[in-house]
């Protein structure tokens, strides 16, 4: 919920300033990741990942990354630029992501080795 917070809170500032659609939702997904990613880190897993684990996390997070800015974008093309539709497009396109997101986690990244 933090992450997400800070990242709907960096986007609204980034499109408030005058940044285009794309470089501000890029933007404010990296920001709320990494906040997500260390608060996760330190206090679920207590700091310890391994090698493997942090490259597959930073893939997922690429791919997750790249799902939140497309669809993103798309929503944003269908739709108009008025308060309410900039809400749902971050929110959409959180939603594919957080999803997404869940998805690797379960089975790519933390997957544990049958013995």
């Amino acid at each position: 919920m933090v992450g997400a917070a800070v990242d709907f809170s960096v986007r609204s500032l980034l499109l408030h300033v005058g940044l285009p659609g794309i470089p501000a939702r890029a933007g404010s997904y990296i920001c709320g990741s990494a906040v997500a990613y260390y608060l996760n880190s330190y206090f679920t897993f207590n700091g310890v990942r391994s090698r493997e684990e942090k490259f597959k996390a930073a893939a997922s997070y690429l791919v997750c990354f790249l799902t939140a800015v497309a669809v993103d974008a798309a929503m944003r093309r269908a739709l108009t630029e008025s308060a309410a539709d900039l809400f749902w497009s971050w929110f959409v396109s959180q939603a594919a992501a957080t999803s997404l997101n869940f998805v690797m986690q379960n089975v790519w990244v933390f997957r544990t080795r049958e013995a």
